[in-house]
């Protein structure tokens, strides 16, 4: 039973980003008292070669044989990558409220997520009303973590199992926010005018004068954020370097301060440009956090993972959906 806390209390560490060093395994070893010495040298080797397959596996051990086990799999490295949505969301920490919903008000065009249960597609849908309530959301799987991974120091495994795990969850914490991004209706579109520089102008514009006309507080001056899938990203980049001083024939600028990222969670068909915050908001209830259950028929031990989330947008006319021709 210790012996499961510990590991529980060390994944959850990992997977909320505050251990002291990026390797899962090294504290795994100290808490469960073996050689962290040992694991330091192979993670370290795996770290600066990478591993393609058996006849890569380092012998460190002092052992007759070569480490072969489950050593399938590039160098490790960090997974807390940059999405980019939460630029898109203002946050709202629900953490310890004791609250499992929270509203954005004077919504008049809402979208947000369905509930699901366990092992459904989620679903976007759309309501109309004076304020729009954002259910947390529960994430949640597992990962075995076998006997022998640990008594014999399969310290790779561990780690590979405690990335891709963390990795994942971020993953899908991306995917879901981007679908709402991708969700918003077809009112949104923004036709494609003469260029990609006109139409990013004439998105900005109108996102204004919508917004003007609802009674945001606009100075004129607000930062746009754009999204696209990294097949636009010449595309778009190209935009971005032509100005009124060109040399060429395209005397034409983006006008509005416009910041911009790549996501594959979007299509290549379109790209979005949008005011971020204000009444897109995203909550967090829990962050990400390990539980543990001894398996005997596995010989091993399940950890279960699980984090909560949802999020929301409460004015769809703060983003446009730009069209390519």
């Amino acid at each position: 039973m210790e012996r499961r806390q510990k590991l529980a209390g060390v994944l959850t560490a990992f997977f909320q980003g505050k251990l002291p060093v990026m390797s899962p395994a090294i504290e795994i070893a100290k808490e469960m008292g073996i050689d962290q010495e040992l694991a330091q040298k192979v993670l370290s080797i795996l770290a600066q070669k990478g591993m393609t397959g058996p006849d890569d596996a380092p012998d460190v051990m002092n052992r007759n044989q070569p480490v072969t086990a489950g050593v399938f799999y590039t160098a490790v490295g960090d997974p807390m990558a940059p999405f980019g949505f939460e630029e898109l969301f203002d946050l709202v920490d629900m953490r310890g409220s004791g609250q499992t919903s929270f509203d954005i008000l004077d919504v008049t065009n809402a979208i947000t997520f369905a509930e699901v249960k366990s092992g459904e597609k989620m679903k976007v849908y759309g309501i109309s009303t004076a304020k729009s309530s954002i259910e947390k959301m529960i994430i949640a799987a597992a990962i075995g973590i076998l006997d022998d991974w640990i008594n014999y120091a399969m310290y790779w495994n561990l780690n590979q199992a405690a990335v891709e795990a963390r990795s994942k969850y971020y993953d899908k914490m991306a995917t879901d926010h981007y679908a709402l991004l991708a969700a918003i209706s077809s009112d949104q579109n923004e036709s494609f005018s003469t260029s990609d520089v006109k139409t990013m102008n004439n998105a900005c514009s109108k996102i204004f004068t919508d917004l003007a006309g609802k009674g945001y507080v606009l100075t004129g001056n607000e930062q746009f954020v754009l999204r696209a899938n990294p097949a636009l990203k010449e595309r778009i980049e190209y935009a971005f370097t032509t100005n009124f001083n060109s040399p060429n024939g395209g005397k034409e600028q983006i006008v509005f301060n416009v910041t911009r990222a790549y996501t594959t969670k979007l299509a290549n068909t379109s790209y979005y440009v949008g005011l971020p915050g204000r009444k897109a908001k995203r909550g967090i209830w829990s962050d990400l956090t390990a539980e543990t259950d001894r398996d005997i028929l596995l010989r091993g031990t399940d950890v279960a993972y699980c984090g909560e989330y949802n999020a929301g947008i409460g004015e769809e006319d703060q983003f446009r959906r730009c069209a390519l021709s």
